[in-house]
């Protein structure tokens, strides 16, 4: 992690109802079973509809992924090693290549208070799961691919350095005593973490000891110049040209809010040094944002207010997360 992205460059939910399963290539439609039958082919016909079954297993599954959509209860059937078993949450690459990520991993996470949403500044799930690779490396526990695939990437039985230091949750809330506000305006990031980290969950932002960590593959980049439009219902789209030769990031129907923290974020990119603007998030990645952390609130039973972008909780470049969205 670097001082102004996220750890790999070193917000009514609704669940997604899971993907039909293709046929296999060539495979002939059912049809439908004759209501009448003659001597000699009854016992074939049962026979076909016994093999037709799935296995016991698959039923189990199947019976309590229903149960869970319609309860509200997760459906991530979390192993005895933290990892998730879902058809949804991938343990492996395309090519094969194993994601859980044990350089990443620390102490054990006894209780989970919050989920806090990252984006990699990296421009691949190869090159995130490259720099999980090296010694000491920092990460957060899912990774999900432009694409809206979802990777584990650590056990969430396990701790891993994904928030940093902590920014003062009472001064974001305007709610600190005066004695607090004034040891915050001395403007000492260290001594603001050393004083939350010792309130309790809740009274603090969700912290590295007990909080999930999720990741969004996107790069970012120095901004040079801008332009943008305002669309009919009020939202806002901007082009922005970035010091790399040939690139423009382009954000699409930003509310107002959002376009004014990101021409705050434009601003300082120009007059910063390493200060950097992030691409906007996929609606795919979205999508899988918004069922995952539906589910890791009902599996840790976690309040939607203990969900936050990255540079809520701690000092990170505005940018990173902004286009998230996990309502």
């Amino acid at each position: 992690m670097n001082g102004i992205s996220s750890t790999a460059s070193r917000g009514s939910l609704q669940s997604l109802p899971d993907a039909p399963q293709p046929q296999p290539t060539g495979a002939a439609s059912p049809q439908p079973a004759s209501s009448t039958s003659t001597p000699g082919n009854s016992q074939t016909l049962t026979r076909m509809a016994r093999d037709a079954r799935p296995p016991l297993a698959q039923q189990q599954a199947a019976a309590a992924n229903a149960k869970g959509a319609a309860t509200g209860a997760s459906q991530l059937n979390i192993d005895d090693k933290g990892h998730v078993q879902h058809e949804r949450v991938l343990l492996k690459t395309a090519a094969g290549r194993e994601t859980i990520s044990p350089k990443i991993e620390r102490m054990e996470m006894p209780k989970v208070n919050g989920l806090i949403v990252h984006q990699t500044n990296s421009p691949s799930v190869s090159s995130t799961l490259n720099s999980y690779a090296q010694d000491e490396a920092n990460g957060a526990h899912f990774l999900i691919d432009k694409d809206g695939t979802i990777y584990q990437t650590a056990s969430l039985k396990r701790k891993t350095n994904h928030v940093g230091p902590l920014r003062s949750r009472c001064a974001q809330e305007k709610s600190c005593s005066p004695e607090e506000t004034k040891l915050n305006e001395k403007h000492n990031p260290t001594k603001e973490n050393q004083r939350e980290s010792k309130k309790p969950a809740g009274e603090r932002f969700p912290s590295n000891s007990d909080s999930i960590g999720i990741e969004l593959v996107g790069m970012a980049y120095k901004a040079k110049s801008h332009q943008e439009t305002r669309n009919p219902d009020g939202s806002f789209n901007f082009l922005i040209t970035t010091t790399t030769d040939g690139k423009t990031l382009k954000y699409e129907n930003l509310s107002a809010d959002a376009a004014s923290q990101m021409r705050h974020e434009i601003k300082e990119s120009k007059t910063k040094d390493k200060y950097l603007v992030f691409e906007q998030v996929t609606a795919q990645q979205n999508e899988s944002l918004q069922w995952l952390t539906q589910q890791l609130r009902s599996e840790f039973s976690i309040p939607e207010s203990e969900v936050f972008a990255h540079p809520t909780v701690s000092r990170k470049t505005g940018s990173e997360a902004l286009t998230a969205r996990w309502r």
